[in-house]
């Protein structure tokens, strides 16, 4: 260690640059969660399907119609207010299934046990930790709501009561509960939560929302420019795949069961692999 003040404070200030490039480990859960986002893909394949006595060589395919009501018992649980209601191919599979949704419940869960258990090796490894209670608290209170809250409050409260009843007094108990805090931004927080849990249950790609709302807490906690501006627009992209046919948006049908699932799977793997090159040389 040098004895020049000069050099010293350039000393130190490579230390600290060092010590927050050590500290950002968020390259690993984008790359993670954009190579779950993309093994999803699959799961949104079109069933097609043409009309009975007609030749299936002389005419196109188109895909297939369905019914809710022919959908399991869990389908209905995890969607009680009927699900994937909309009819444009940006909001929905011809043909849902089950399959995705228990694809994601199982991605999601192991994905946050991953991404606690790389923050808690890389603070093993490096010295400097970085916490992950508001990630796993944001990520767990969405998995935990979309599963039980709402079937719950559907089936128990807006079914019987009606929404007009129901949401201003779901809203008031929220705020009651939330009062404690005595923050107006921990209740708008709570509340937007609430309301992204329930956008789960009725878009096909409703599982992402999941995932952003985890990473903007996890952008939160990093307080790294390239981790916050991913994460943003990595929330953008979700509301775009699932709100673009509100405004005369369509993919070509051949490429939207693609497109949806690797628009924001593109977004969170270049934002991993430039917070890993950033990283890398930092140090």
């Amino acid at each position: 260690m040098t004895e020049d003040p000069k050099d010293l404070l350039t000393e130190l200030t490579a230390m600290r640059k060092r010590a927050r490039a050590d500290r950002h480990g968020y390259w690993l859960p984008f790359l993670l969660f954009g190579l779950i986002t993309l093994v999803s893909t699959p799961f949104y394949a079109r069933k097609m399907c043409v009309e009975s006595g007609v030749n299936p060589e002389l005419v196109e395919p188109k895909p297939c119609t369905w019914s809710s009501s022919d959908m399991p018992w869990l389908y209905h649980w995890l969607h009680p207010s009927g699900g994937q209601m909309m009819t444009s191919p940006v909001f929905m599979p011809a043909s849902p299934s089950i399959a995705v949704d228990v694809y994601w419940i199982v991605a999601l869960v192991c994905g946050l046990l991953a991404v606690v258990r790389w923050y808690q090796w890389r603070a093993a490894q490096v010295g400097v930790e970085t916490p992950t209670r508001i990630y796993t608290q944001v990520t767990a209170f969405l998995l935990a709501l979309p599963l039980a809250g709402v079937p719950l409050l559907s089936k128990l409260f807006f079914g019987w009561a009606g929404w007009q009843i129901a949401l201003p007094v779901t809203v008031a108990v929220i705020v009651a509960a939330t009062w404690w805090k005595r923050s107006v931004g921990f209740t708008l927080v709570v509340l937007a939560l609430f309301a992204l849990a329930h956008l789960v249950t009725i878009y096909p790609y409703g599982p992402l929302f999941v995932v952003a709302a985890g990473l903007a807490g996890l952008a939160h906690l990093e307080r790294s420019a390239v981790c916050t501006v991913t994460a943003a627009i990595f929330a953008a992209t979700v509301l775009f795949v699932n709100e673009a046919g509100r405004f005369g948006f369509y993919w070509p049908l051949a490429v939207e069961q693609y497109a949806s699932t690797a628009l924001p799977a593109f977004v969170l793997l270049v934002g991993g692999i430039i917070g890993f090159v950033r990283r890398e040389t930092a140090r």
